[in-house]
């Protein structure tokens, strides 16, 4: 999560600069194109292993004896 918080840090300083100092638009556009990529590199990254959290959540819930006295 922080990766992905860093990311979203990273665009807004870049556009911030582009608004105060960047006439060209291509180079501020690859700039954050590429930030982009990697954030959502990132947050794959983060599904995947939500992904893997509830499977193994499940798994464990299965292989848990049902106790009745409770």
């Amino acid at each position: 999560m922080k990766k992905i918080h860093h990311c979203e840090e990273c665009k807004w300083a870049v556009l911030n600069f582009c608004y105060t100092h960047l006439d060209d638009r291509e180079v501020g556009e690859a700039i954050l194109t590429s930030i982009h990529e990697i954030e959502l590199d990132y947050r794959t990254e983060l599904l995947h292993l939500r992904l893997e959290k509830s499977l193994q959540a499940r798994k464990l819930q299965k292989e848990q004896p049902f106790d009745t006295q409770n």
